[in-house]
């Protein structure tokens, strides 16, 4: 599942089209649904991704087992917009550091390991399910 298009990628990145292709689609089409499942497992609950559907009153959605209800496009359930934000920044430090040199990653004294890079990290940690150690 991927959390962005590819259309979001290209603009983020900079990276012109040429007929609706780029010479980066290859790397994108990898890189995309890799970069949104690493957000996802970062996560630790992929339910904190999404959005949630709201009734006409501002009440939550939930279904007959009382879990949220999330919103969902053509594409499947919308991701919150902080989560798409964080596949693109992602998404950046992995194209401008391809190799893995240089890449800022989330120091250990965070305790969150080190699988995405600071900015990422950053602005998904409100969302993280934490755990006992």
């Amino acid at each position: 599942m991927s959390l962005i298009t590819i259309e979001e990628a290209r603009e983020h990145l900079r990276i012109d089209d040429f007929n609706g292709m780029s010479a980066d689609d290859a790397w994108l089409n990898v890189m995309i649904p890799a970069v949104s499942q690493a957000v996802l497992l970062w996560l630790k609950d992929e339910s904190r991704a999404y959005v949630i559907e709201v009734d006409s009153s501002g009440n939550q959605v939930v279904d007959s087992n009382g879990d949220p209800v999330f919103e969902e496009d053509s594409n499947g359930p919308v991701a919150k917009p902080i989560v798409r934000a964080a596949v693109l920044v992602e998404l950046a430090s992995q194209y401008r550091f391809r190799e893995g040199e240089g890449v800022a990653q989330v120091p250990a004294h965070w305790g969150h390991g080190y699988t995405l890079s600071v900015g990422a990290a950053s602005l998904l940690t409100p969302l993280r399910r934490s755990t006992v150690a």
